[in-house]
């Protein structure tokens, strides 16, 4: 009986530590904020929810893998004199990769992220106007001319409408 409380409370310990992960980036993603002056928004505590209900539906999944891993060890214990510590390995190694993605997004930088978010948004823009070139250079050029884009969007958005006026000529 005592080997399941420890088995327990090594989990109950597992289950925190990732808690505690998901916090850190929490508070960085809001001092990031801050320090940009971008508004805290309760779209991104309702993203934080998310991910933690996201986590933990994994986490719980992990548990119940090891819960049997865990019991026919015990089992084998019992009844066969195997001797096999028994301890929670799945939910531990899936706990370590989700703190090593938490870590990750602590040290991303805020700008990389909205970046991906704006290539996101262009890249769905292209696909719903696959037929209209027109409205493609438009979306393109709109992400160039985004603050926070390090290329030259005059010459680019040059050579692109000029690209545009030649197909239209030759059709």
């Amino acid at each position: 009986m005592e080997k399941i409380i420890v088995t327990l409370w090594i989990t109950f310990g597992i289950y925190l530590m990732v808690l505690l992960a998901i916090m850190a980036d929490l508070w960085s993603g809001v001092r990031k904020a801050k320090k940009n002056g971008v508004a805290r928004s309760s779209y991104g505590f309702k993203r934080t929810i998310d991910k933690i209900a996201r986590y933990y539906n994994v986490m719980l999944a992990l548990t119940v893998i090891d819960a049997m891993q865990m019991g026919s060890l015990w089992y084998l214990e019992k009844y066969y004199a195997y001797h096999w510590p028994i301890f929670p390995v799945v939910t531990l190694i899936g706990a370590i990769g989700i703190c090593l993605i938490e870590i990750k997004s602590i040290y991303e930088k805020a700008e990389d992220k909205v970046r991906i978010e704006n290539v996101a948004d262009m890249a769905g823009k292209i696909i719903t106007n696959k037929d209209d070139i027109s409205k493609i250079v438009k979306a393109v050029v709109e992400y160039l001319n985004k603050p926070g884009t390090k290329s030259s969007t005059v010459t680019i958005e040059t050579e692109i409408n000029n690209k545009h006026h030649e197909v239209k000529t030759e059709a």
